[in-house]
């Protein structure tokens, strides 16, 4: 009995790695988040931010805050720059709205002034 056991136990712990997958991180973004909400110039966005004083000191009405979006986004070993956004205005405590003036933004896209960042949630539905 204890050698049947053994022989199982050592076919299976033998035969494991070959069953193993392991993909390497892609470089370019999967093509279902390409399609997804992409927000392009004359779109206005919301972005979430922390509501702490040093980022409504660093990031006022009019200023140009830069869009980053990572690649591959859950492991976040390159980002890229696609395009720069106008903050027009807040909402509330923990949010800036904001107009799309170059390139385009996705929902997770971050905007950026400095070391502070806002998190781009979704894109302001027109009336």
């Amino acid at each position: 009995m204890k050698k049947l056991s053994l022989l199982l136990t050592l076919s299976v712990f033998l035969a494991s790695p070959l069953f193993a997958v392991s993909y390497p991180p892609s470089v370019q973004e999967p093509v279902y988040l390409k399609e997804d909400d992409v927000m392009t110039t004359g779109t206005k966005v919301h972005m979430f931010h922390s509501g702490t004083q040093d980022v409504r000191n660093a990031s006022k009405t009019g200023d140009i805050l830069t869009i980053y979006r990572e690649y591959p986004p859950d492991l976040g070993v390159v980002t890229k720059q696609t395009g720069k956004i106008k903050v027009i205005g807040t909402i509330g405590d923990y949010y800036f709205e904001g107009h799309v003036i170059e390139g385009f933004a996705q929902p997770g896209s971050l905007a950026m002034k400095g070391t502070t960042a806002c998190i781009i949630t979704t894109r302001l539905k027109q009336k």
